[in-house]
Parts: structure tokens; sequence; C-alpha cells
């Protein structure tokens, strides 16, 4: 049976954030607005949870954490998790959006050498204006998750969890779900790395491997962030023959601007799947299912250095699926 977090109190000017927003399409930064409820929760809520029975992952070799993300008039968006005690190693995350918003999925756990403790104190700690994003962020561990799943749709990643807690975390541009709180057990045993047929690296800030063709069809990339900073890779399918120049265009235009004639706008992105932040180091896999066609590559992470998403210095692409022509990105 699923199990639906438990309600945590949301403390006002805990910790300040900035709902970045552009859109709901490309949802980038703004998801990171979640972090005031996360932060609310790791400073007040306990690690307790309710064991469930793995779910099997076919033929994937690797225990599942499927997530349905339904609709909560409190919250906007919540969690249902199958299981809060999974195996450490490989896991897949399987989202289910039951809700009318789209979402995201990630994990958060303590940094190297920290503790959950140590990662509740610094999330339950005032800060100072921090460029819109909140500094427990960048000491935490980040393995990733689904960083776009569309309403009505499911989005799959594959990570990799050390043993120990962690925490469930996401939401969409309007909701800040009670992050579910899971223990990864055991490890050590061998397990194989997921094959796949292309392998994105980031930098900052940039993307490698998007200057190569792109198959169409069901795939699976591989995500290295390579940067020092985290980064996230966002897929959206766009309208054919879209430029770089109309991605950046509608992703720097201000909340609810009165798009220019001929511009793209929300009805025009459609998420297609991704990886949500991912600490410098990380490696996790999506799975994709990329009709032949146009897609933008965004990341949104905010540089705290300047407050500028990431999209804005340089983590920003087009490319084509299923096509030889030279790639756009």
């Amino acid at each position: 049976m699923e199990t639906t977090s438990a309600r945590t109190t949301d403390i006002s000017g805990l910790l300040t954030t900035n709902r970045v927003s552009r859109r709901g399409v490309l949802m980038g930064a703004a998801r990171l607005a979640a972090g005031g409820t996360l932060a609310a929760a790791l400073g007040h809520t306990g690690l307790a949870g309710v064991a469930a029975q793995v779910t099997p992952t076919g033929a994937l070799p690797y225990p599942e954490l499927k997530v349905t993300i339904v609709d909560d008039p409190q919250t906007g968006q919540a969690f249902k998790v199958a299981t809060t005690t999974i195996p450490a190693g490989y896991v897949l995350i399987t989202a289910v959006n039951q809700s009318k918003d789209g979402s995201s999925v990630g994990l958060i756990g303590p940094g190297p050498g920290k503790t959950m403790q140590d990662l509740m104190n610094e999330a339950a700690t005032p800060e100072p204006n921090n460029q819109g994003f909140p500094s427990f962020f960048i000491h935490a561990t980040l393995p990733g998750g689904p960083a776009t799943v569309a309403p009505g749709e499911t989005a799959q990643a594959i990570v990799q969890l050390a043993a120990g807690d962690w925490g469930l975390w996401g939401g969409s541009e309007s909701s800040n779900p009670p992050p579910v709180f899971i223990n990864a057990t055991g490890g050590g045993a061998a397990q194989p790395e997921p094959p796949a047929s292309v392998t994105i690296t980031e930098v900052d800030f940039a993307f490698g491997g998007l200057g190569a063709a792109i198959p169409a069809g069901k795939q699976t990339w591989k995500v290295v962030n390579a940067g020092t900073q985290p980064h996230m890779l966002s897929l959206s399918q766009v309208p054919a023959g879209t430029t770089l120049e109309q991605v950046l265009a509608a992703v720097s235009s201000p909340p609810n601007a009165t798009p220019a004639a001929g511009a793209l706008t929300q009805s025009d992105f459609h998420d297609v799947g991704g990886i949500i932040l991912q600490s410098p180091g990380a490696t996790a896999w999506t799975l994709l299912d990329l009709p032949k066609g146009r897609y933008s590559a965004t990341c949104f992470m905010t540089d705290p250095r300047n407050g500028e998403p990431h999209a804005m210095e340089g983590m920003i692409a087009v490319f084509d699926a299923g096509s030889m022509a030279t790639p756009a990105a």
C-alpha cells in the first residue's frame, strides 16, 4: 500500500529563496523554491518511515523507488511512495504525475563527512540573501532524479545512493510538496552500470555531448556532472525550426510577460525528461522516449556567485533527435 508523506509545517521566512521563474514550462530554478518547505521539514521532522516491499524493475536489475505525484489542497502537490526503505546502490526512480501541474523529483542527502543532522541544522539556520538559492543545497549530496514530469505522464531516472538517509524533494512552480524521507540500506553488492546510448557532460557552463547525432525513440542518457557547481538537465520538445535565440528569449523573459509576435509561448514546450540537480561528480541516467524532432536542453540551477540561472551563462542548447543533419546545439 502506498503511503503519503507526513504533514510538515512550512515556516515562513526560514529560508530566503527566489522563484526565479520562467513559466511552468521549463520550471528551472522555480523548482528549488521547494527548498523552503524542505528546510522546514529537515529541521522539524524525524526520519521514521514505513517500510514496504521494493517494486521489481522488470528487465532493469535495480530496485525501484516509485513516486506518485498527486494534487494536495494545502501544498499544491504531495508525494506518495511505494517504499521508504530501499537497497543502496543503483536505484530506478519512477515518477508518475497524477497532478494537474508539471513536477520534478530529486533526492538530497548530507554532504561528504556530514550527517543528516548536520544537514537539518544547516537547513534550519536562517541566512542572508544568497542570490536566490538555499546554500544547504550547495553543501548537500544531490544524486539527481527525474527533472521534468508532465501532467499525466511518467518519467524515470537511475541514481546512485550510498547507504544512509535521504530526503525526497521536488515539486512545481506553484507547489511545495512535503519531503519524504528514504533510508538506503546495505549496499556493496556488484551491480552493472546502466547501459547508455548518449553521454552528456555538464560543465561550468555548457552541455557536452549534444554536438553529436541524437537518435529518436527509446534510449538512456548518462548525465555526468563534471563541473564545480550542482547542475541539472531539463529537456523539452519544441517546434521544428526553433532557434537557440528563441529559447533563450523565452527563458529570460519576465513571468507573465506578453510574448512578442512570433515568440515561443508556454504551449510550445513539452517536457520530456532529464535529470534534476546533481552534485559535482555525480552521475545519473535518464530514460527517454524522444519522437523525431527538435528539443531544448536547459540548466536552471542558480549560480550562487551572482544569482544568474546557469542557462544565462551558457547551459542552454537546442538539438534534433532522429536527424543526421548538423546538430543545432
